[in-house]
């Protein structure tokens, strides 16, 4: 009898530990998550621009309720474009690349105030008071008007898809003159989504950046 019991036992605990090794799943069976490489094969040079003359750092007063100046865009990096007349430049140079519908126009802008960054990146008007009270940001589709006409800034409803951001201005608002640091300004050309990370900031590669100095 005591001979069987202690058969029975070890019968139980060899088909107990088979049974808890049958349960255990092989870690390297797992897939690891796979992860998607960006890469950008954006063609465009991009510039800021005044009077048809590529921009580097400047400087400009800064005073509350007062423009802080305008720049415009052109899809080039030429240090002097001939011409101080936007509508035709940014066309000049939007005519040497194929398919350049398919590239939009934006920016980034940051600054101090006292120990804080402010930052923003504007895609469209209704970005425009991202940075109240501090700074307005205006843009311009100097493009599609009349010769000769005049225009204002753009606004939601004036958007469609054939709209242009040519021209930037920089307007100090009712708090502007607390900015104590450079403003750092940049253009950027992008055509898809995966050109923003995770927080919406541009990664791509078309991208033309100055400071300016507020005195």
């Amino acid at each position: 009898m005591k001979k069987l019991l202690l058969i029975l036992c070890i019968f139980l605990l060899i088909t107990g530990c088979k049974k808890e090794e049958e349960i255990v799943t092989p870690t390297d069976d797992i897939p690891e998550p796979v992860v998607e490489e960006y890469t950008d094969d954006n063609p465009v040079l991009v510039g800021l621009y005044k009077n048809g003359k590529l921009l580097n750092d400047i400087s400009r007063p800064l005073a509350n309720h007062q423009d802080i100046d305008v720049f415009d865009v052109y899809f080039t990096n030429d240090d002097d474009t001939g011409d101080t007349n936007t509508k035709r430049n940014f066309k000049k140079y939007l005519a040497n690349y194929e398919n350049p519908e398919q590239y939009k126009i934006g920016f980034y802008i940051s600054f101090m105030v006292d120990d804080k960054l402010y930052e923003a990146t504007y895609t469209n008007p209704d970005h425009m008071y991202k940075l109240t009270p501090y700074l307005y940001i205006y843009l311009y589709d100097d493009v599609h008007q009349a010769d000769g006409s005049w225009y204002s800034h753009l606004e939601a409803k004036d958007v469609n898809e054939d709209t242009v951001y040519s021209s930037i201005k920089l307007y100090a608002a009712q708090e502007g003159a607390k900015i104590n640091s450079p403003i750092t300004l940049t253009v950027f050309t992008y055509d898809t989504d995966d050109d923003f990370d995770e927080d919406g900031k541009y990664r791509g590669k078309s991208m033309y950046t100055i400071n300016i100095t507020v005195k």
